[in-house]
């Protein structure tokens, strides 16, 4: 069996980005993230190396913190990590049909702390790659589910030819 390293989820990668950045031990074991009303969009596009960009996974990405202690840190600050998650990981999504802009919504539990809710939508492409093992049959190969590995030029030539 082949061994594929697991690569996280546009959800799981902001999350940890949050988590990560807010550096403080107030959101432990009250950040919670989960995905609904997900959308496959088919695609069936030819990524080259054999590979296939099959569909994309389109969901609502929520992502709830409990007792956000919105006086002892600024939520602003949360704000901005959101934003600047999607400019820096996510910048496609002005491309791509429908991708509003995140939803919050603040619900203040005493003067020290809110629950905190954000809402967006995500998208994440599926692709395969040709394996004999792999458990997906597609148009007589078989394959699985990993992204295509992309050729990248190390070495390039140019040349500059002037008519006479």
């Amino acid at each position: 069996m082949t061994e594929v390293a697991y690569s996280k989820t546009k959800l799981e990668h902001l999350t940890g980005y949050i988590i990560s950045h807010l550096n403080t031990n107030v959101l432990n074991n009250k950040i919670d993230a989960w995905q609904e009303n997900g959308k496959l969009i088919i695609s069936g596009e030819d990524r080259g190396n054999d590979g296939i960009l099959i569909c994309y996974w389109r969901y609502r990405a929520v992502i709830r913190i409990e007792e956000f202690p919105h006086q002892l840190l600024n939520p602003y600050n949360l704000f901005a990590l959101i934003a600047c998650w999607l400019s820096d990981f996510d910048s496609e999504r002005d491309e791509e049909e429908d991708m509003d802009d995140p939803d919050l919504s603040v619900d203040v539990l005493s003067h020290a702390i809110a629950d905190v809710s954000v809402e967006l939508d995500l998208m994440e492409p599926v692709e395969m790659i040709p394996d004999p093992l792999g458990m997906i049959s597609y148009r007589g190969k078989t394959y699985r589910v990993q992204s295509v590995p992309v050729d990248t030029a190390e070495e390039a030539e140019l040349v500059n030819e002037t008519a006479d």
